[in-house]
């Protein structure tokens, strides 16, 4: 009988513990399939960082229209309800993009088990699902710019590129779908 010897055997215990860590548990953080999914997870998380600057400068132009509206006075009590009203309409959209800035951060990833893997090709869905979050980026960089920029002061001229993502997390979403 032949004895097989394996570079764990003589290795230390905490050598040991890293190559089961690797290999041993099936989980090798150097396969393809595996740094897609963390690409995947820094992808959504610089959506999310887009999605806050966005939100950022819609804070910013509120701030702006809260400083604008002139004190009351005997004859205009009540000064600045145009401004108050586009405040609250920003407002409004800022609740919308942190809505899909927690949806974003809680999409599902495909898990590296063996029911996922009989039943989709990991090599050939991952970059798949990557592109998705690249169109993904793409939409939010689009918010970002729109927010930021002061030519459309109007808040209603963002639910474009709000419902431009809204159909791109859709489309990632029925990746995923059985």
């Amino acid at each position: 009988m032949i004895e097989t010897i394996h570079p764990i055997d003589d290795a230390g215990a905490f050598k040991r513990l890293l190559i089961n860590l690797y290999t041993g548990w099936g989980y090798n953080a150097y396969r393809q399939e595996n740094r897609d999914r963390a690409d995947d997870l820094l992808v959504r998380n610089g959506v999310c960082g887009l999605l806050a600057e966005a939100r950022a400068a819609l804070g910013a132009r509120a701030q702006r229209l809260r400083r604008d509206i002139p004190t009351p006075s005997r004859d205009d009590p009540f000064p600045g309800a145009a401004e108050r009203a586009r405040i609250r309409e920003l407002e409004g959209v800022d609740r919308d993009i942190e809505a899909i800035e927690a949806l974003i951060r809680h999409l599902p990833v495909p898990e590296n088990d063996s029911t996922w893997i009989r039943h989709r090709a990991e090599a050939d869905f991952l970059p798949r699902l990557i592109e998705a979050d690249q169109a993904m980026a793409e939409q939010a960089l689009r918010l970002r710019e729109r927010a930021r920029s002061d030519e459309p002061d109007d808040p209603a001229a963002l639910g474009a590129p709000i419902s431009a993502l809204r159909q791109t997390i859709d489309a990632r979403k029925a990746l995923l779908a059985p």
